[in-house]
């Protein structure tokens, strides 16, 4: 199996890291630190990492067909205008479940948003997996999740790739862009104890899944037709968190890394945990998808 090592390309030291997503339109890669409230916009191109804040926790960021940006968050989905900072609190299908709040989710190939939620004390079961209309309606897709975190779809977009961390395992569904809906679940990928916990993923276009590992230390590359990891994108800290492909061609692996995942949560005291890193791994990724509402 190939290693590589990533390079610190940004000091920032957040407490919990993620959400990193790269706009092709604007070629600047968002990113969340979700225990500070901030969405960070970062510029390859001068290194300059503007902050917004928001009100509340917020765990998912991606542009929009409107030029601004939809967010997952601890009360729901939301909107943030990336020029002004301006906050707009949208719909919350989990409104009813105060210990819950969103984490990570992704755009479709349909314009839909799909995103799942997690339980802050981290108990089993309590979490769902959404898709997200563009007129803001709303469908559960799974229920009984432990903590819905990385997707992705295939090059064709017929196979969407969903990870709930709790179970170690990276599944795939069939996926009908036309209603969005995802059936014939099976494990692709299952991720040993010791690699570590399987966070956010990214496809690349060769259809290989990027998966971060927290606690694992680096990215992991993944074949889904065997289950087979290929290649390990390492960092110096223990808490990876989420991946991305961006750059004008697509071929620079950007992730976030995190200090801790819970306030009373022993804290990674290696000193570049909680920085932004980045790597040539030597292959492309996708063009991201925009949300359509």
């Amino acid at each position: 199996m190939k290693e590589i090592a990533a390079e610190n390309i940004l000091n920032a030291q957040a407490t919990l890291g993620e959400g990193c997503c790269w706009d092709a339109h604007a070629q600047r890669l968002y990113w969340l630190d979700i225990l500070n409230c901030e969405v960070h916009i970062y510029n390859p191109a001068t290194g300059e990492d503007q902050v917004l804040k928001t009100p509340y926790h917020v765990t998912l960021v991606h542009p929009t067909s409107r030029g601004d940006l939809i967010l997952g968050t601890k009360m729901g989905i939301a909107r943030m205008d990336p020029a002004t900072g301006a906050f707009q609190e949208l719909v919350d299908p989990e409104a009813d479940l105060p210990g819950n709040r969103f984490n990570d989710g992704k755009p479709g190939p349909d314009g839909r948003l799909y995103a799942g939620s997690m339980p802050y004390d981290g108990s089993l079961g309590k979490a769902n997996f959404w898709r997200i209309e563009t007129d803001f309606t709303y469908s559960k897709l799974l229920d009984h999740v432990g903590n819905s975190n990385g997707l992705g779809w295939s090059p064709d977009e017929k196979t969407l790739y969903y990870t709930d961390t709790k179970t170690s395992c990276v599944d795939a569904f069939d996926f009908d862009a036309a209603t969005g809906a995802i059936t014939n679940r099976r494990h692709v990928v299952e991720v040993a104890k010791e690699v570590g916990h399987p966070d956010g993923m990214t496809v690349d276009a060769e259809g290989f899944l990027w998966t971060a590992l927290w606690g694992g230390g680096g990215v992991a590359r993944w074949n889904p037709a065997n289950g087979e990891m290929v290649m390990k994108v390492t960092a110096p800290c223990k808490n990876v968190t989420c991946p991305s492909f961006g750059g004008p061609d697509l071929d620079t692996l950007y992730f976030t890394t995190a200090k801790k995942g819970k306030d009373e949560a022993e804290p990674d005291a290696t000193p570049a945990a909680g920085d932004l890193f980045a790597a040539k791994p030597g292959v492309q990724g996708m063009p991201g998808y925009v949300f359509k509402g």
